[in-house]
């Protein structure tokens, strides 16, 4: 390769390059200043083009061709939401490491989980990628963009109330409202009446918005997201915005997808230093959703600052350790505390919707898969009293449908970027010099047929603890939904000693580097479980005859820009026992426009 890029370099030295100076002179017949600018960048991106594909050090890295030239094919793809089906495609057709940019690599190798995002003795680690982190507002640290101390100070804080035992500490809260949004549910379906859809506000829109902007509908999406809402509400700050009580999305709520849209787009811009264009580029509405968004955690975290002392939330030790805008050191600053609002209200609400979404989706396609979990749900209990969140870990064909959604439809479909340390690393048997974006494929990885047998269909057999032989070959040490590093990672599906994957790296190597799990994976586990172990225990689903075949081939910008899913759901034999206030007395779970067999719309995050 070097001995022909020297060739055609001497090639290029003595070759008639008046064509280019022939070529400005026609597009540019008035401005010799114009025409020496013109051909000066061309010769510029001429030999820039010639070094990526034949002299940088990564020219050996197969890909596209066009994406060694030039990143603008990435950012083609970034903007248009289409990024992690096209990582998919290239890994499909060019194997397990791809250059998808001229100092961007995309793996779908599982060695790079561990090489890459683990945290290993004696190895530096990887730190992210600097123009591909989150940003706060003006800047502050958060838990998405610290690493080292500051990343440790944060988790911490946060460790013990997003914990398996912390959780089960404010089961009672956390049931609560799951009771009440099953209770909602049951309203529409007792009286047998259409759903009066318009009087509804959809959360984010939808792909097939309405154009009568007062008229949205309120979706099964939308109530799935407001409880998570009210929950980390409730959770964070002793206080919940009661969405699911009041049937009316907050608008605080809102402001999150188009969030996350401006930050993936800023991206781009800050990558190419120009982010002084960016306000004129990126549309007035996520720029101002990005202003609110920040402007309601800031008043919340403003009120419990001045309401201080214990409360029995998650912001206690916050707000003990913070005193003083942190004097101490231990706890956060305002700012900090501010960025920490809008990440842990986002996450604990958008992640466990996404999730229960793409299972609603999966489950309404997959007959055998709906009834297999039905019959497990109602077989299990008697009552749904004793549904709870440690009860539901006993269902295991629901945790083996979770883990298949998450394969097929991650909550989290953006990981953030590493780049190797000082002086470069190894990664997939490869080095990587210093500088270069490294990036998992959840999409390469979930579509791989040499990780995952059938590797296109809902198949929850294949995490089952007893899989049907087909599975026994399918490689979990790939899969890792809510990422895996030395930072914020998950712990991979736990190993079955019978499997002998199609692929896998060694077990010592295995067992030597460190995981830390996401703050938000034991909630998102948690309401996963308990909403949809509730929601089946009492009401039969289906889909209606309007879903698009190709549902999850969504776009995506951080999250993903939901289509319309139309939901049947019918009372099954189990009825939903009736709510009571603090007072004993029952409450009415009826609603002015409920139904009884009617559809809801699914639909979600928009642009």
């Amino acid at each position: 390769m070097q001995s022909g890029a020297v060739i055609y370099c001497g090639y290029l030295a003595n070759m008639d390059t008046s064509f280019i100076a022939n070529g400005a002179a026609r597009l540019f017949p008035e401005s010799i200043a114009i025409r020496l600018l013109v051909g000066t960048l061309l010769v510029y991106f001429i030999g820039e083009s010639i070094y990526n594909i034949f002299l940088h050090p990564l020219a050996n890295v197969p890909g596209p061709f066009y994406c060694k030239i030039s990143k603008l094919p990435w950012d083609y793809w970034q903007w248009h939401g289409r990024l992690p089906q096209f990582q998919a495609k290239v890994h499909a057709k060019y194997g397990e490491v791809v250059r998808i940019g001229p100092n961007e690599l995309s793996f779908t190798n599982n060695a790079a989980w561990t090489d890459i995002f683990a945290k290993v003795p004696g190895r530096a680690q990887w730190p992210r990628h600097p123009k591909r982190v989150p940003q706060g507002k003006n800047g502050p640290q958060s838990i998405m963009n610290t690493a080292g101390t500051y990343h440790a100070r944060f988790r911490r804080l946060l460790n013990h109330a997003f914990s398996e035992k912390g959780l089960q500490e404010q089961q009672e809260l956390i049931t609560k409202y799951i009771d009440l949004f099953i209770n909602k549910v049951d309203g529409f379906a007792r009286t047998g009446e259409p759903m009066d859809v318009t009087k509804w506000y959809v959360c984010h829109g939808s792909a097939n918005r309405t154009t009568n902007t007062e008229s949205l509908r309120l979706t099964f999406w939308d109530r799935f997201v407001m409880v998570g809402f009210d929950v980390v509400s409730d959770l964070g700050w002793s206080e919940s915005w009661n969405c699911v009580e009041n049937g009316e999305v907050h608008e605080w709520m809102k402001t999150f997808a188009e969030t996350a849209f401006d930050t993936q787009l800023k991206f781009l811009f800050r990558e190419h230093h120009l982010m002084w264009l960016a306000p004129f580029c990126i549309p007035k509405k996520l720029q101002m959703a990005r202003m609110q968004n920040f402007k309601y955690a800031r008043a919340r975290v403003e009120e419990r600052i001045q309401q201080g002392g214990i409360r029995g939330d998650f912001w206690d030790k916050i707000a003990i350790k913070s005193a003083d805008d942190n004097a101490g050191g231990e706890g956060l600053t305002k700012e900090e505390m501010v960025v920490a609002a809008v990440t842990l209200v986002g996450t604990g609400s958008h992640t466990i919707s996404t999730l229960l979404t793409g299972l609603t989706y999966f489950l309404g396609t997959n007959p055998h898969a709906m009834k297999t979990l039905v019959e497990e749900i109602r077989s299990t209990f008697g009552s749904s009293e004793e549904i709870n969140l440690v009860s539901v870990h006993k269902l295991k064909y629901l945790t083996a449908c979770l883990n298949e959604t998450m394969r097929l439809y991650p909550p989290v479909i953006n990981m953030l970027w590493r780049t190797p340390p000082k002086g470069g690393g190894h990664a997939a048997g490869i080095f990587i010099p210093e500088g270069t974006g490294c990036n998992m494929s959840f999409f390469g990885i979930a579509q791989n047929p040499d990780y995952f047998t059938r590797p296109m269909d809902f198949c929850p057999e294949r995490f089952m603890p007893d899989p049907p032989a087909e599975f026994l070959g399918d490689n979990h040490e790939a899969y890792h939904p809510f990422s895996l590093g030395a930072y914020n990672v998950s712990t991979a599906v736990p190993r079955d000693p019978r499997r002998e994957p199609k692929r896998r790296i060694s077990a010592d190597w295995m067992s030597f580097f460190v995981l830390a799990q996401c703050l938000g994976q034991n909630l998102a586990n948690a309401e996963s479980r308990l909403i949809m172990t509730k929601l089946l225990y009492h009401f039969d689903l289906s889909l209606d005859g309007t879903v698009d075949k190709n549902w999850t081939d969504q776009k995506s910008y951080g999250v993903f820009i939901k289509k319309d899913l139309g939901v049947k759901f019918h009372r099954g034999p189990n009825p939903v026992p009736p709510m009571r206030n603090g007072n004993g007395a029952i409450k009415s779970n009826g609603h002015a426009n409920g139904h009884a067999n009617g559809s809801a719309k699914t639909n979600g995050s928009a642009k």
